[in-house]
């Protein structure tokens, strides 16, 4: 059975925005060529695809069920032609989306822009929420994000990733802290209250998970989204904040804060970049992977 690849573009653009007016004017085609595009694809897949609901097209369980592979397959198409290209840094007008942990976003951000303004002036990127760890292949699959930074996960061997850096954990505290004297000890750092930083609204991040591992807990007086926020916050009161050393060292230094060793031995975490098979020898996504890993080479 011949099939118009072209039908497997109009059948995403009707995924993704839901409604056949707007995939039309995303695909800058007419109204009734989607629609007649919609109509061989039903006669393709024998099933109604998308079921009207007032003014939206809600998928039916078979769409569900081949969107991921739709898109990846779409994805694929455009790396084959991307690959065909040379890619040119200093003419080039990409858009690059890159996942990024956001307690690595001060630290990573401004070095890597640095470097890319200067061999790439003309490239867009855009540093987008971290994506959740059971989404993160199907986001790269599909070329929603072109690379992701966040700490080892694991992934399938669609899934390829290189370790950018290794970090422990290391505590902040306002100057002259009136409860620590010349070191931080377990009792003292359990006894304070803390700061947690996290993207999420719920469940102990990765330092309570390691601590509870070990039988221990700590208070947490404040839970907010940004590692910035929270220097800022123990700046003016006795809270401490437990951070990467990468992270942790910059805001001290802006904020004029202590660092102090972590009173307990917990896991260092290890920082890795991900991206997917079907774009590792794609020119663009190779130079900026490499522009990645030497900005970190100069952070360690």
């Amino acid at each position: 059975m011949k099939v118009d690849l072209n039908l497997f573009v109009v059948f995403e653009a009707i995924y993704c925005e839901g409604n056949i007016t707007k995939a039309a004017a995303a695909l800058n085609l007419s109204q009734p060529a989607v629609s007649h595009s919609l109509s061989k694809l039903r006669h393709n897949f024998d099933d109604a695809l998308f079921i009207r609901q007032g003014n939206e097209m809600r998928p039916t369980p078979v769409a569900n069920n081949v969107i991921a592979d739709v898109r990846e397959a779409l994805q694929q198409l455009k790396v084959c032609l991307a690959q065909s290209r040379q890619f040119e840094p200093l003419v080039s007008r990409n858009n690059f989306n890159v996942s990024l942990h956001g307690g690595l976003e001060a630290s990573y951000l401004p070095p890597l822009m640095q470097r890319i303004k200067k061999e790439a002036p003309l490239i867009n990127l855009q540093s987008s929420r971290r994506v959740n760890r059971s989404e993160l292949e199907s986001k790269l699959a599909s070329g929603d994000i072109d690379l992701a930074i966040d700490t080892l996960v694991s992934v399938s061997d669609n899934i390829l990733h290189t370790q950018l850096e290794q970090n422990k954990f290391v505590v902040l505290a306002r100057k002259n802290h009136p409860n620590i004297k010349s070191t931080l000890d377990l009792d003292t750092y359990l006894a304070q209250d803390h700061v947690l930083v996290s993207s999420r609204t719920i469940g102990p991040s990765i330092e309570d998970f390691e601590l509870g591992r070990l039988g221990l807990q700590r208070k947490i007086g404040l839970r907010c989204q940004h590692a910035f926020s929270a220097c800022q916050v123990i700046a003016e009161n006795d809270m401490l904040l437990t951070l990467i050393e990468t992270t942790a060292k910059m805001y001290s230094e802006i904020l004029d804060l202590v660092v102090y060793p972590l009173p307990v031995t917990l896991h260092d975490i290890d920082v890795h970049l991900y991206w997917h098979r079907n774009v590792d020898f794609d020119p663009a996504n190779k130079w900026l992977r490499n522009q990645i890993i030497q900005t970190t080479t100069k952070i360690k």
